[in-house]
Order: C-alpha cells, then sequence, then structure tokens
C-alpha cells in the first residue's frame, strides 16, 4: 500500500550525499556525521551490554531499558543487543524519514528464534515471514480485502463474537483467556463470514480454547530466547531451546487443523476472507497465509483490549463520559470521542514497543550516514511517552487529541501503533473495528472497575502484557 505521507517525506527529505561530505535536504545544509559518531552504550565484546540489560530486568524491562538509554544518549543511539548492533530512533520526524527510504519491498526484523526454527523444520510461513518480490504479491492481494474500501464485512463479522464476550464477561473466569479466545474468535469469523460463523462456533470452540493456550507458550517461551543464541541453543538442544520448539511446533500443527477444518466448511465465494480469496492463490498459499494471521491476532488484539479496559476502568469520569458519547442508533465507529480514547490507549500502551526496519541503501539520520542494511528500531514506547511531544505524558488523557497542538504538531507521529507506509499493519483496520466496537459494546451494558490495588506495570513478552493479571468487576447497566 503506497503511504501519501511517505511519498511526500521522500521528496522532500531525501538525503543526497557529495564527495565533499555534505548532506543536502529539501530544508537544510548539514555536515555528515560517520556511523561511528552516534552516541553509543558502552558494552563486552561479543555480548554487547547483554549484562547491563540482565541487570535491568533483563528482556521484560527491555522497553524501560531503552527508555533509560534515550534519556541518556539522545533520540538515537547505537547499542548491541547481543551480537547485533541496532540503531535506536525515538525522534518522530526521523521515524517517518525511515518508512520513506524503505523501498519497494521493506523489511523488518524477525526474531531469530523464529527464523531458525523455519530453517530447522523447513516451513514456508505466512506474510510476517516474507520479503521481497513474494511479500509484494500476497500483500497486493490482501490489500483491497483488509485495508481498502468498504469494511463493512469486517465489522459484521466481529459483531457475533462480541455478543458472546459481553455475555461472559461478568462470569469468573481470567480476563486475560477469555479475551485471548475472543480475539480468535473474531478471526475465525473474519475467515469465514459471520453468517458461516455462527454454524461452525461450536465445533470449533474446544479447538480455539487449546489453540489460544499453545499461542500465549509461544510468545512466552519466545521472549525467554530473546536474549541467547537461537542457533547455538539449537545445534545443543537445550533446554529452553527445546521448549520453545514444542510450543511452535503445538501452535502450527494445530492452527493448520483449525484452517483444515473451515475450509472443509462449505464456504461459499466472496463469504469471509477465504471465500474472497479462492482463486487468487493456491490451497498451499492459502493455508500457510491464514495459519500465519490467526497465530499473529492473538496476542496482539487480546492484550489491546485488555490495557484498554484496565485504563477507562480505572477512569470512571472518562467511562461516564464516552458512555454519554455513544449513539445507540448510529454504529461506534462514527465516535470521535471512542477513537480518541482507543488512540490515548495505545499511546500508552502500545502493544509493539518497538518498530524495526533494514533499509536497502544508505542513508543520513540525524545527520549520522547509516549504511544500508543496518537494523533500525523505531522507539515508540519512548516517543508516545515523551514529554517533548504530549503533555503530561503518563496522564491518560483522550481530550488530549482534540487539543490544536496535537492535531498540528509532530506529536500525531509519535504515536504510530501500526506503523505506517507499505509495511503497515495488514490488520490495522480489522484491529481499530474491534477495539471500538467492543468497547462501545461493554461501556453501553456495563459499568465497571479494575479491582488491582496496586498500579500495573508492563512487560514485554514479545508483546507489552501486564506485570499482573488484571482484575475487573462488572456491573451490568
Amino acid at each position: 500500500m503506497a503511504c501519501t505521507s511517505c511519498i511526500l517525506l521522500r521528496k522532500s527529505f531525501s538525503a543526497i550525499t557529495s564527495p565533499l561530505g555534505v548532506v543536502r535536504t529539501g530544508y537544510s545544509t548539514t555536515t555528515t556525521k560517520n556511523f561511528a559518531d552516534i552516541p553509543s552504550a558502552r558494552g563486552l565484546p561479543l555480548i554487547g551490554t547483554t549484562l547491563s540489560l540482565l541487570m535491568a530486568g533483563s528482556a521484560p524491562q527491555l522497553h524501560k531499558y531503552i527508555d533509560k538509554r534515550h534519556k541518556q544518549l539522545g533520540p538515537i543511539f547505537k547499542e548491541n543487543i547481543g551480537p547485533v548492533p541496532c540503531v535506536f530512533i525515538s525522534d518522530p520526524e526521523t521515524m517517518r524519514l525511515v518508512y520513506a527510504h524503505e523501498g519497494k519491498h521493506p523489511v523488518h526484523l524477525l526474531p531469530e528464534a523464529w527464523t531458525t526454527y523455519n530453517t530447522l523444520h523447513n516451513v514456508s510461513r505466512g506474510l510476517f515471514f516474507m520479503n521481497g518480490p513474494e511479500w509484494l504479491h500476497f500483500r497486493k492481494i490482501l490489500n483491497p480485502l483488509l485495508l481498502k474500501g468498504d469494511q463493512g464485512w469486517l465489522e459484521e463479522c466481529c459483531r457475533p463474537t462480541i455478543e458472546r464476550l459481553v455475555d461472559e464477561l461478568d462470569t469468573e473466569r481470567n480476563m486475560e483467556e477469555m479475551l485471548y479466545k475472543w480475539s480468535l474468535e473474531v478471526m475465525v469469523s473474519v475467515l469465514v463470514g459471520a453468517s458461516k460463523y455462527k454454524e461452525v462456533r461450536e465445533g470449533v470452540d474446544l479447538m480455539m480454547t487449546s489453540l489460544a493456550s499453545k499461542i500465549n507458550r509461544v510468545f512466552e517461551d519466545s521472549s525467554k530466547m530473546s536474549l541467547i543464541s537461537s542457533k547455538f541453543a539449537a545445534k545443543y538442544r537445550i533446554y529452553r531451546w527445546r521448549r520453545f520448539e514444542a510450543s511452535v511446533t503445538a501452535a502450527l500443527r494445530s492452527a493448520a487443523d483449525l484452517v483444515d477444518l473451515l475450509s472443509q466448511s462449505q464456504i461459499q465465494n466472496d463469504e469471509g476472507l477465504i471465500g474472497k480469496l479462492k482463486g487468487k492463490m493456491t490451497q498451499n498459499e492459502l493455508a500457510k497465509i491464514v495459519t500465519d494471521l490467526i497465530l499473529s491476532a492473538g496476542d496482539t488484539t487480546a492484550y489491546s483490549i485488555e490495557w484498554l479496559l484496565y485504563l477507562v476502568g480505572k477512569h470512571s469520569d472518562i467511562q461516564e463520559k464516552l458512555r454519554g458519547c455513544l449513539d445507540k442508533d448510529r454504529p461506534p465507529t462514527s465516535s470521535p470521542y471512542l477513537k480518541n480514547v482507543i488512540k490515548e490507549s495505545l499511546r500508552l500502551y502500545p502493544v509493539a514497543p518497538f518498530l524495526t526496519r533494514i533499509l536497502p541503501e544508505t542513508v543520513v539520520l540525524k545527520s549520522y550516514e547509516i549504511p544500508a542494511g543496518t537494523v533500525l528500531i523505531l522507539s515508540i514506547y519512548t516517543t508516545g511517552r515523551d514529554e517533548r511531544y504530549f503533555v503530561s505524558p503518563e496522564v491518560f488523557d483522550p481530550d488530549r487529541w482534540e487539543r490544536r497542538e496535537i492535531k498540528s504538531s509532530i506529536a500525531q507521529s509519535a504515536a504510530l501503533p501500526f506503523a505506517i507506509g507499505a509495511r503497515s499493519c495488514i490488520g490495522r483496520k480489522l484491529a481499530e473495528l474491534q477495539l471500538q466496537a467492543t468497547l462501545a459494546e461493554v461501556v453501553k451494558r456495563f459499568e465497571f472497575k479494575v479491582l488491582n490495588k496496586q498500579e500495573v506495570d508492563v512487560v514485554l513478552k514479545m508483546v507489552a502484557v501486564p506485570s499482573e493479571e488484571l482484575k475487573f468487576s462488572f456491573r451490568r447497566l
């Protein structure tokens, strides 16, 4: 998908380095600095700054560790996370410049554990793992269905799953498990269509419950592999690798079984995503694309809605205002305040605190020459909580998105939970519809509050999750 803002940035900011080391942009002429001049954190040979990260709380605290580094070293710095040299960026304008230079086939960084598994098991995976012309081919097929045009069919697919969720919210059940299963149910409904989902729901119910648990295990085990060499761990069959390998194998098999079952449901052409993709790819291609869509949907949307309920449950005034803004005769997507509540939640709690890109060409960022192939990590957890872009950044304030300083400033670029450009999240529209429609129904039907006594922290398990189980009380209105 071509992003207009990226095209404009590419024209306005594209840097041309002369033999004299001078970079000319659309606005100014500045002296280029070498890559070696980028502020950096001192580390040890081979392990980089891994020891410092371990002392700061290891991988679960990486977002805070990097945030502290930005405060020490500035909006751009380089650091070796293990053996991998990375450049971290927390300047919104520079982040947009990265997207403007990502090229025709944007490349992101994949967790080594996942790529090692795919190689060892000779597994061909879906869109998230593709690059180059292959990625572009399938992205062109999916974009018109999931990102462009009338998305009413996606909203329709969300309705039966939301009805089921609100029927169970006030029962004594683990919220995280409930939302995990809900997120998978939405994906199943999207795949087969709302009408067919009602037919197959009971038949796949136990399968979805089992798959939700297996996907959760994959992300937990992936996070434990993040600070060690997966190739080394796989070669010597250490316990952590064997556990990760078993969890991925179980999840892939379970997801493939679900896809097979759904594909046998006599889905008509144009019915659900599977029906809409008929004739546009082979059955094998469809299976791997759909399998990874299911796996990726589990964590991200479940934790996004959990953080959203946490914030709205803590702020009764915002909850009451939101309830008053929802018109029973109009769809929730028509409420600007609802959208601002969600935007504010994603600013504070982006489920992916870091976005990665590997650029195909040498570029100049913040006056530093960045060689092609460098791993660039965009620190959106830091930008979303930076007081230079947001007044009182730790405060949950949906109204801030209506103020002039937010609308007209770089702050709009400081919160990019779905990224931008050609490789922005393929599920963005669906995720936004899910969050909007679900929160609207919960607020209309319940008055709810958070029961946790202490402030709940953010920890990373590949995605940003609560540091403890979130507990709520729901009273039906």
